[in-house]
């Protein structure tokens, strides 16, 4: 992504498109990092190790073919996010319920489209027409925007009707507080996807969040939520 990043107004500051670390750098810290998270996940299952080669193979495939292929991108980006997911169920050996499984595909397919949506609306202010390194133009607006919504949509009727299944009975001592987490949860990711949309968003809209005094209250609001629950 070199090039790409290099003619980008926010990517060129990232570490190898600036500069500030070299490729050769970059190589030997990537060996270092692929055989520290090899050996560790050997240690701590060997379905988690499975994972994670899975996620390493995946990511490879991303990085140098699938990227490149509209839609494609973004459902793969959706399950590496839920990927992660399932890796801390192994590495915890706490079972991913049906139900978290089904919200993370759609929520994550949702932001990666957000991602998108987000590079196409900069394109089109900088008047250009295609995604450098991606398989995007102008033109793919209107279907990315579509896919940003009813997945992210989805995802929020998923979580609906967890809140009214049998299941939160055995599991919520206050049902009422899923209830606030729900609400909660709705209010942001259509915010996200709004402002999204508004073309208010740059690049992954994680960092955002993670930035975003509103996405940050939201958070804290949740989890005193979810602590007040099994308090």
């Amino acid at each position: 992504d070199l090039k790409a990043d290099r003619s980008h107004p926010h990517n060129k500051l990232r570490p190898f498109a600036s500069g500030a670390l070299s490729k050769k750098n970059g190589l030997i810290i990537f060996l270092i990092l692929c055989l520290l998270g090899f050996t560790l996940s050997f240690f701590i299952s060997i379905n988690f190790l499975f994972l994670i080669f899975s996620y390493w193979i995946l990511s490879l495939l991303y990085s140098f073919v699938l990227k490149k292929k509209i839609i494609v991108d973004i459902f793969i980006l959706g399950i590496l996010y839920t990927l992660r997911i399932i890796g801390g169920s192994f590495a915890t050996e706490i079972q991913m319920s049906l139900w978290l499984f089904t919200f993370s595909i759609f929520f994550f397919i949702s932001l990666a489209a957000v991602k998108r949506l987000a590079e196409l609306l900069d394109l089109k202010e900088r008047n250009i027409f295609n995604i450098e390194g991606r398989g995007y133009n102008l033109k793919d607006l209107p279907i990315v925007r579509i896919i940003t919504i009813f997945f992210g949509l989805i995802s929020i009727v998923v979580v609906g009707f967890y809140v009214y299944s049998p299941d939160i009975i055995d599991l919520y001592s206050k049902p009422w507080t899923l209830l606030g987490m729900f609400l909660t949860l709705t209010f942001w990711l259509i915010r996200i996807i709004f402002l999204s949309i508004n073309g208010n968003i740059n690049g992954d809209p994680i960092i955002y969040a993670l930035k975003d005094n509103t996405s940050r209250f939201c958070f804290l609001v949740i989890l005193s939520l979810f602590m007040i629950n099994f308090t």
